[in-house]
């Protein structure tokens, strides 16, 4: 009988200690590796891109290493194509997503979102020679070229009259198809296309609408409740220290960001 028991204790510690370490929240794992992973776009200036070493830098990558430091771990990035950034998420490719990704009612059936860090509008860039496009109004019955899976793209998605949509898998291809003469406007966020507009010198910024809509925020998967409120602390503590603003200043020098 008391062996009986003594092998009955044995399992229920063993028990135990499987289910608390199958309860290691996120966080958990991220401070127990000394290393938050991040998922990026890495295609998309001044937020996140690549330099001429090859490095990647930008807005969020500054503003991720700076909530890792706050966290007491390093940041890793992985850059990952944006059509694929989301299932790489679910899968545990990497903890959270700092991409320009814009916080929608939508995403947050699926995903949590910190507290917004970054707003912005959208915006529309077409060629220096054209006049044709002062406003949102003026796409109906052009060819609009955008990255799939924006808010850029549920933008025009929802003018009505559009000749063509076209839509790609970086915003540098989108480019490419107004500047060869194959679409007739960009459509994306404003962080983004003024500061294009310094790298291209043969277009410009026609218009800007839904002026202030476009939200940022870090994405995790939903349910991790102890990683997204140590991120939105992270965050506050970032602004009220005034290093946010110190990050912001560096990466945006056009009026109007």
């Amino acid at each position: 009988m008391k062996k009986h028991l003594v092998i009955f204790l044995v399992i229920m510690v063993g028990m135990i200690g499987l289910s608390s370490l199958a309860m290691a929240s996120t966080l958990d794992d991220i401070k127990a590796r000394g290393t938050i992973i991040i998922g990026t776009d890495a295609t998309y200036p001044p937020m996140e891109y690549h330099d001429e070493a090859g490095n990647m830098i930008g807005f969020d990558i500054d503003l991720g290493n700076a909530i890792a430091e706050l966290l007491g771990v390093k940041a890793e990035f992985i850059d990952t194509a944006w059509d694929g950034i989301f299932p790489a998420l679910d899968s545990k490719k990497f903890d959270i997503i700092m991409s320009s990704t814009s916080i929608t009612e939508e995403r947050l059936k699926s995903k949590d979102m910190s507290d917004p860090y970054y707003q912005t509008s959208q915006a529309i860039a077409i060629r220096k020679d054209d006049d044709s496009i002062k406003g949102p109004e003026d796409l109906v019955g052009k060819v609009v070229a955008v990255q799939i899976g924006t808010t850029g793209d549920f933008a025009v998605s929802e003018i009505e009259g559009i000749k063509e949509i076209k839509r790609f898998d970086t915003t540098d291809k989108a480019y490419m198809e107004v500047m060869n003469k194959r679409a007739d406007a960009v459509v994306n966020d404003y962080s983004e296309v003024s500061f294009r507009m310094t790298l291209l010198p043969d277009m410009k910024v026609a218009a800007t609408f839904k002026e202030g809509e476009d939200i940022y925020g870090v994405t995790m998967r939903k349910g991790e409740t102890e990683l997204l409120a140590a991120i939105n602390e992270a965050i506050a503590k970032l602004k009220e220290s005034g290093k946010y603003q110190e990050i912001h200043d560096k990466w945006f020098t056009v009026p109007g960001n």
